[in-house]
């Protein structure tokens, strides 16, 4: 359960009002950091989407003032070069 956090956090959040991108907690609308994910965002893993809440950790600093935290690394994340489509008869 201590590592919830960080399957959640792989998802930007889906909820308009929120909108934080992966690695960083949700927000409230005041702008300070959610006492818990959205249910939209932990649905998105799917050993969670049973859950009913997946409480924001103590390192998440719960209640502070938001700021967006640096985004994880994709695994497999490559440089994209210049690639050509087309289309022929």
């Amino acid at each position: 359960m201590s590592d919830d956090f960080k399957r959640v956090e792989v998802h930007d959040c889906p909820m308009s009002t929120c909108g934080a991108p992966a690695g960083s907690p949700c927000r409230t609308g005041k702008g300070k950091v959610a006492i818990q994910y959205h249910t939209a965002r932990f649905r998105l893993v799917p050993q969670l989407a049973k859950a009913l809440s997946v409480p924001t950790p103590a390192v998440r600093k719960p209640g502070s003032v938001w700021t967006e935290l640096p985004r994880p690394v994709s695994a497999g994340a490559e440089p994209v070069g210049h690639v050509r489509l087309g289309y022929a008869r």
